[in-house]
């Protein structure tokens, strides 16, 4: 049961970037999406968020975890489209009886970001949700663009970054009110194993898809930025931080306390998916 959150401060928006793993994937093995979708439910209950980021989302999953998350309160929905031919989603969930729905739309990343299609190096099409926001309460408004970067392709991640900004520059959206979310895959090798994990998390953090993202005044919501988000359903994350929580340095929202990145996992040490869920508390303070 998803219980309602931040009761004392409805100017909170806790923020959470949680790519899934495909719920197709893994079939006959312990970490199959039927057992994995308990473990998902209880870390998503622990970590009591607001709004939620996925990626990697397969339409049927995505029911699933919208089902868990209305178990009680019946509060949760979400907006997103497929984005290639595994039929995955970058969905955005969120407490409707928080937030109203402005617009929202998908786009891709490529040279024609409103049609789908894969480039740059890309083996699929990878693509970005957003989602425009106004909070019921406090008319405080705010857009989300959930994105998924491809992998291995650091052309492909490059190039997107571009594409990233130019929709939000056309819809018009001011950074102030942007928040970005997703998994960036900023991934400095193909075969994990080949450089040192320190090694691995620094050269991360200087992907130019992450530098593009500070020069264009984003700033990560996780000022250290050294905890690996990715585990791989092993005991311990390995490789540099690749899932993100953004807003600009000049942001209509702060961040409230420390952005975590939760390592849940059962008793049986089985973990929710391949990735850490990453949150953030944000108060808008304009």
């Amino acid at each position: 049961m998803i219980e309602n959150t931040n009761k004392s401060n409805s100017q909170i928006v806790r923020v959470c970037t949680f790519n899934l793993r495909r719920g197709d994937l893994d079939t006959g093995t312990p970490n199959e999406w039927d057992k994995r979708r308990p473990i998902a439910k209880i870390c998503i209950e622990h970590i009591q968020p607001t709004l939620i980021a996925t990626q990697e989302g397969y339409p049927a999953q995505l029911k699933d975890v919208l089902d868990d998350l209305n178990e009680s309160s019946k509060s949760w929905s979400w907006v997103g489209e497929e984005i290639e031919d595994w039929h995955t989603i970058n969905a955005i969930f969120y407490r409707h009886d928080l937030f109203s729905l402005v617009a929202t739309k998908t786009f891709w990343f490529n040279d024609h970001p409103l049609t789908i299609g894969a480039a740059w190096g890309a083996k699929h099409s990878r693509g970005c949700t957003c989602a425009h926001f106004e909070h019921l309460t406090t008319k405080a408004s705010f857009i989300i663009y959930n994105a998924h970067l491809d992998f291995p392709s650091q052309q492909a991640r490059c190039h997107s970054i571009p594409i990233l900004l130019s929709q939000i520059k056309e819809n018009n959206d001011h950074i102030d009110n942007v928040i970005v979310t997703g998994n960036f895959n900023n991934w400095p090798e193909e075969v994990e194993g080949e450089t040192p994990a320190d090694e691995l998390t620094l050269l991360g953090q200087k992907a130019s898809e992450i530098e593009q993202m500070k020069e264009a005044g984003f700033v990560d919501t996780d000022q250290y930025g050294v905890t690996s988000t990715y585990n791989g359903f092993r005991k311990a994350g390995y490789g540099p931080k690749i899932d993100f929580i953004w807003i600009s340095s000049n942001s209509v929202y702060r961040v409230e306390g420390e952005t975590k990145v939760d390592d849940y996992h059962d008793e049986n040490g089985f973990f929710p998916s391949d990735h850490f869920p990453v949150y953030a508390d944000l108060v808008y303070a304009a």
